[in-house]
């Protein structure tokens, strides 16, 4: 995200200075300038999670520093960028307020598929968002906030592969997917035969089928849209063979602790999608590799 620059009127600054230094001038003095209202930050009941986090002064979000366009690190600033990022700040800036250095008030953890569940149950972080799919197993874990990305996985090759061209094409091969992900569930489902190669994350899947130890990389396609980009020699082939709603992951409210927490994260996306903030960003980050623009997660 952009830092905000604030343009300064330098001529109108100088007329200003001048005519407050003209001495015996008899022309009326102009009227004071309005001063601006200051947007009021924001206040939460005193026995709610939000109320918690604004005391402490941060908030703390788990996410993926190598997961093109949801969320990398920029090479050049130090600075994560992406989908994911973006809705995290704006997410903070519902506690914190409206300020353009938001990231003074957040910690990013970094996580992989594996440990996001983790990092939520032993409270290192308030909340995790890195392209983390809803379903009824993971709800049993931990809490979800309403539906904030919706998309299905699919299959990346070599742009020479024309044996793999469907999803049941992957049965006896060797397919690349993140650990503790749905997508390695989902291979199995439809190919039960297909040799998984789990590593930690889907950079390295890149690698392995660059280098022939994998004969695809399977997840959702969004992400594989992102590793095509890297790699001009890879495609991406068959329809979606299953769905995949991503939603922010929460640590369940035991003993109260998490209150009110799931109820305001519903009301910031709404809001983000109802005033264009969601649109905006997914022109920004994932237009680019999808090739289409939408205003809201079913693409309506």
């Amino acid at each position: 995200m952009r830092s905000i620059h604030r343009v300064i009127a330098i001529g109108l600054a100088a007329a200003f200075v001048a005519a407050a230094c003209g001495g015996a001038s008899t022309a009326s003095p102009s009227p004071a300038p309005a001063t601006a209202t200051a947007k009021p930050a924001p206040s939460f009941e005193a026995t709610s999670f939000m109320a918690t986090i604004k005391s402490k002064g941060k908030i703390r979000v788990g996410t993926r520093e190598d997961n093109v366009p949801f969320g990398l690190k920029n090479p050049s600033t130090g600075k994560l960028e992406g989908f994911d990022i973006d809705i995290a700040r704006e997410l903070a800036k519902g506690i914190f307020g409206d300020k353009a250095n938001i990231d003074e008030n957040i910690e990013f953890i970094p996580v992989v598929s594996a440990t996001r569940i983790p990092t939520l149950q032993d409270n290192k972080a308030d909340f995790v968002i890195a392209t983390f799919t809803i379903n009824d197993d993971r709800k049993k874990q931990i809490d979800f906030s309403d539906v904030y990305f919706r998309t299905g996985q699919r299959i990346l090759v070599k742009k020479d592969n024309t044996t793999i061209t469907k999803a049941e094409d992957m049965a006896g091969k060797t397919i690349c997917a993140a650990t503790g992900s749905t997508s390695v569930d989902n291979i199995k489902k439809i190919a039960p035969t297909a040799k998984i190669l789990a590593l930690d994350s889907y950079p390295p899947c890149l690698l392995a089928l660059q280098q022939g130890s994998a004969d695809a990389v399977s997840t959702d396609e969004t992400i594989l849209f992102g590793l095509a980009k890297q790699d001009p020699n890879t495609k991406l082939v068959g329809p979606y063979f299953s769905t995949e709603p991503y939603g922010i992951g929460i640590k369940q409210n035991a003993n109260n602790d998490r209150a009110g927490f799931v109820t305001f994260m519903n009301a910031q996306l709404a809001a983000m999608i109802a005033d264009g903030r969601w649109a905006k960003s997914y022109k920004q980050w994932i237009s680019p590799v999808s090739f289409d623009e939408k205003k809201n997660p079913d693409g309506k």
